[in-house]
C-alpha cells in the first residue's frame, strides 16, 4: 500500500481540511490524548526503516491517522506522492496503549547531497460521545500535531553536529532594522531557537525562533540596534531536540 493510496479516509481529512483542526480555543480547554516519543523524525537514508512510538495517555479509545506532507499544511493527503510508506496509517489506541509507526523509505530518488524536509502529521480523533452528554453547547475537538521529518543521504559531507558551527552570520538592515543575516554552507538543516549579538548587550536579540536549509540563508530581526559589534551567541536544537549553545564571530 503507497502513501498515496493508503491517505483516502474521507472522514477524517475531509473533516480535517474543511474545519481546520489544528485549533487553540482558550473558551474550550482540551489537550490530546495521543502523545508522540520525540519532537523530530530523522531518516537515515542507510536505514531500512524507522519507528515512531504513538501513546494513548488519556482515559478514552482514540482513532489515530499518520501521513507525511511537504510543508503545506492544508493540502489533501491523498493528492500527495511522497517515497515513504507508512504503517499502520490508521489505527486504534485504547486508554493506557501504544502503537508503534513503521516508515519505510521506499527508493524513489530524493536530493543525495543535502538533507531534505518533510513533515509528520497525526491526527487524533476521539470518540463519539454517549448523547446523553451532547447538547447544543457540545464541542468535540480532533487534535493534530506536526513534527519536523528529515530524510538524510548517506555520505554527506561533514557531521551534523558540526554544521551550526559552520553558519556565517552578519548584521544587515531590513525594513529599517537590524538583523542577523545567517547563512547556512552545509548539507544539514540547522534549527535555531534565539540569538544575542555581544555579551553586554541583551536587548540585540532574537527569540522567535527559526530554520536555515542546507545552502540557504534566513533574515532574524533583531530586537534593537547592536551598540558594537561582537561576538554572536546563539542555541540551536540537536537531533534530539534538546538546546546546544554556541558563539560565533559576526562577519
Amino acid at each position: 500500500m503507497t502513501f498515496r493510496r493508503r491517505a483516502r479516509e474521507p472522514a477524517l481529512i475531509g473533516l480535517l481540511l474543511t474545519v481546520g483542526l489544528v485549533l487553540t480555543l482558550a473558551a474550550f480547554p482540551a489537550c490530546a490524548s495521543v502523545v508522540i516519543a520525540g519532537t523530530r523524525v530523522i531518516y537515515p537514508a542507510a536505514e531500512q526503516e524507522v519507528t515512531l512510538r504513538l501513546s494513548n495517555v488519556g482515559k478514552s479509545p482514540a482513532l489515530a491517522q499518520v501521513w507525511l506532507d511537504e510543508g503545506d499544511p492544508k493540502v489533501d493527503p491523498s493528492l500527495l506522492n511522497l517515497p515513504f510508506m507508512l504503517t499502520p496509517a490508521l489505527a486504534r489506541l485504547d486508554p493506557g496503549k501504544a502503537q508503534t509507526v513503521r516508515i519505510v523509505y521506499t527508493g524513489e530518488p530524493m536530493p543525495p547531497d543535502r538533507e531534505s524536509l518533510l513533515w509528520f502529521n497525526l491526527l487524533e480523533v476521539p470518540p463519539s460521545p454517549a448523547e446523553a452528554v451532547t447538547g447544543p453547547n457540545y464541542v468535540q475537538l480532533a487534535f493534530r500535531t506536526r513534527l519536523k521529518f528529515f530524510f538524510r543521504p548517506a555520505g554527506l559531507a561533514g557531521r551534523v553536529e558540526d554544521a551550526p558551527d559552520t553558519l556565517e552570520w552578519r548584521i544587515v538592515t531590513e525594513g529599517g532594522k537590524a538583523a542577523l543575516r545567517v547563512s547556512n554552507p552545509s548539507s544539514y538543516y540547522v534549527t535555531i531557537i534565539s540569538a544575542r549579538v555581544g555579551g553586554s548587550d541583551p536587548a540585540a536579540r532574537f527569540d522567535a525562533g527559526d530554520m536555515v536549509a542546507p545552502g540557504g540563508a534566513v533574515s532574524l530581526p533583531l530586537s534593537a540596534t547592536p551598540a558594537r559589534a561582537g561576538n554572536v551567541s546563539f542555541t540551536t536544537l540537536d537531533d534530539y531536540g534538546a538546546p546546544v549553545k554556541h558563539e560565533a564571530s559576526l562577519k
